[in-house]
């Protein structure tokens, strides 16, 4: 009982932003529902992964490197804010590709995820550590099923006439502007910004 409180307590304070994330991209009709819900499965099992990992070997990722993958929801974000502005062709085309390598495909949102699990990272390792092998099991279900949880909420939550209003209205704009906070947010928070000085 214990390792399935921990396992929930660890994957909720660690995913909570995601929700709002979620909701967003949820919300624009430029992303298809299953590369949202492939993305994030994607994300979350490479985080977990990455963490079962340096958890047997003792190895530490440096939280400098890990942020740097901020840099991907930044390019993201002034890539779709760029679109905004212009209106030209060349925005019109991006915004119209599709499939797993398009900026809207499974992929963009994969990582984005993994660029948002710094902290996901740095919960895990230590957790994973401290367990057996049949308890990191548990614990790696448990996650797979807070995944569904939390993509069955930001879904639902676009159902809300109120907020798919405000989403439908102004997504296109606030989607980029979230992306780019995160993606600062990351580099900061990481210490990824000493990187370029």
């Amino acid at each position: 009982m214990e390792i399935i409180l921990t396992s929930i307590l660890a994957f909720g304070s660690t995913n909570i932003d995601d929700i709002f994330i979620l909701t967003l991209f949820f919300g624009d009709k430029k992303y298809k529902t299953s590369d949202i819900y492939l993305g994030q499965y994607v994300g979350i099992i490479i985080l977990t992964i990455v963490s079962v990992i340096a958890s047997y070997t003792g190895n530490f990722i440096d939280s400098k490197y890990i942020g740097l993958m901020g840099l991907f929801p930044l390019y993201l974000g002034l890539q779709q804010i760029i679109g905004l502005i212009k209106r030209d062709h060349k925005a019109i085309t991006l915004e119209k590709k599709e499939g797993f390598f398009s900026d809207r495909g499974m992929l963009s949102i994969a990582t984005v995820t993994c660029a948002n699990g710094g902290d996901n990272i740095g919960t895990y390792i230590p957790l994973f550590a401290a367990q057996t092998t049949p308890e990191k099991s548990i614990m790696i279900a448990i996650f797979m099923a807070m995944v569904l949880i939390w993509l069955a909420t930001a879904k639902y939550l676009t159902t809300h006439p109120i907020l798919i209003k405000g989403i439908s209205k102004y997504g296109n704009i606030i989607t980029p502007v979230v992306l780019c906070l995160l993606g600062l947010f990351i580099l900061k928070e990481n210490g990824s910004l000493d990187l370029f000085k």
